[in-house]
């Protein structure tokens, strides 16, 4: 998970994710699950996600100076642990949802590093019902799998002088997504769903993280080899009907 705190000038942000060797992998993963937000602690328990009309968006405008951190979200084809990043939400209508965007960045663990070239090769959207204040993770509703052709990833710009794990004065790209969904998913009214989204990259060499979005109910979680953590920030996303 990104489990490092980037950092943008006085304000910390970091993105921490497990090494590259298996071991390591393991153990600095769940070490550095919590990457990249610039709220430092937990929020004390999942909260009501806030009720919205049909469609939602927490998309961040490309002008808007702030909220550059990002949480781990990614799979690997090395062997090492997938991270997972998740964020709920409600409608007041019944909706049919056809669309999903999200916007997300890319940065490498080395003091001063240049903005990394993208490494994903193709992301996965899922959509869970609630259990308890958590996606049921075992039994998503929703999986769809999309190459990086069919994800309409497009450069917002970059951000200089962030903490990448434990690196000073990494530059992250900035990038958004969006797909239609291969079958429309239909969300009952006022009912909690959770949503992730997942890069598929070779490794952590270079990190993907899920970028926090404007607020909605101040709530986000990352699974890590078993364990939950819980963010006081949203993710930046978007569903349209």
């Amino acid at each position: 998970m990104f489990s490092s705190q980037l950092t943008r000038s006085a304000h910390r942000n970091e993105m921490r994710l497990p090494s590259h060797e298996w071991v390591q992998q393991t153990f600095r993963g769940a070490m550095a699950l919590l990457l990249l937000a610039g709220c430092k602690g937990k929020a004390d328990g999942p909260t009501t996600p806030v009720v919205v009309p049909t469609g939602r968006s927490t998309i961040v405008a490309t002008s808007t100076a702030g909220f550059v951190e990002a949480r781990t979200s990614q799979i690997v084809t090395n062997g090492a642990l997938p991270a997972t990043t998740f964020d709920d939400f409600s409608l007041t209508t019944a909706t049919t949802i056809r669309t999903v965007g999200w916007q997300g960045i890319y940065c490498v663990e080395q003091p001063n590093a240049a903005a990394p070239s993208p490494t994903a090769s193709t992301f996965t959207v899922r959509i869970y019902t609630d259990v308890s204040g958590r996606p049921n993770v075992a039994t998503p509703v929703l999986t769809a799998t999309f190459p990086l052709a069919q994800v309409g990833q497009t450069f917002d710009k970059s951000v200089s002088g962030l903490l990448c794990g434990t690196a000073a004065n990494t530059t992250w790209p900035f990038y958004r997504y969006s797909v239609t969904l291969p079958t429309a998913f239909v969300v009952a009214a006022n009912t909690r769903y959770w949503i992730s989204v997942q890069a598929t990259t070779p490794s952590y060499a270079v990190f993907w993280g899920w970028r926090d979005g404007t607020p909605d109910n101040n709530l986000s979680l990352q699974l890590f080899n078993g364990a939950f953590t819980t963010f006081a920030v949203d993710r930046a996303y978007s569903l349209g009907s």
